[in-house]
């Protein structure tokens, strides 16, 4: 009840405008990010656009999937899913539900990431949903909220997404960097990115300004948020 009511509180304060930036702009990142595969990559260029895509297994979302890097990279390693049989983080189920479909690993698999401005973007279409989606199966939270509400799941330490609902222009991307990596099954990627949380985003932002925020959460003493899986 308290959780709830908390939760309605911050919801009208956003309302009012109390929890707006001094700008009187929404809280939203100045850049997302999305990370895809290096086949799906060519694809996008060749297409001209990054077309939104169904979540339809859990969810009526439909739309293009980001991050944004201080959130991402504060939660990559500091957010562990609780299972029955072990605690795996949150980098290592993400990456791996990103490339479930892609076990060869004979070749490696070359993951590329993109960065997007949100300045031309219809903030209306833009929504937010947390992380525990991927343990919990409440509607609610599987089909997100408007991102003018970033600020209640931040403020919980949430790790969040971002789901935008029109295509997005390749004019307005960026690539950032890639990285290839090489796996014999799933479960051995998975071992690597839980050992190593923050190698692989690493390899993908080197050079880059990015960089420098990915490195300040990896010395950070963050303290660690268990989710139990459902």
């Amino acid at each position: 009840m308290l959780a709830s009511g908390l939760y309605k509180l911050g919801r009208r304060l956003i309302k009012s405008g109390r929890l707006l930036e001094k700008t009187g702009k929404p809280d939203i990142p100045r850049y997302l990010y999305h990370m895809t595969t290096k086949q799906n990559y060519e694809s996008i260029l060749k297409s001209g656009k990054i077309h939104t895509s169904c979540d339809c297994s859990r969810s009526n979302l439909d739309g293009v999937f980001m991050f944004d890097m201080q959130n991402f990279s504060k939660r990559w390693a500091n957010t562990v899913i609780q299972t029955p049989n072990a605690k795996v983080n949150l980098g290592s189920v993400l990456l791996c539900k990103k490339i479930r479909d892609f076990e060869d690993a004979s070749k490696g698999l070359d993951i590329v990431l993109l960065k997007i401005p949100t300045k031309g973007m219809d903030i209306s279409k833009l929504r937010v949903r947390p992380q525990q989606i991927l343990t919990k199966n409440s509607q609610e939270i599987l089909n997100g909220d408007s991102a003018l509400y970033k600020s209640i799941y931040t403020h919980r330490k949430n790790a969040i997404e971002y789901i935008y609902e029109n295509n997005i222009d390749t004019s307005h991307l960026e690539k950032v960097g890639t990285t290839t990596l090489k796996f014999e099954s799933i479960d051995d990627l998975a071992k690597t990115a839980q050992a190593s949380p923050f190698d692989i985003l690493l390899n993908l932002v080197k050079g880059h300004p990015e960089e420098k925020c990915v490195r300040a959460f990896k010395n950070a003493d963050i303290k660690q948020q268990t989710i139990k899986a459902f």
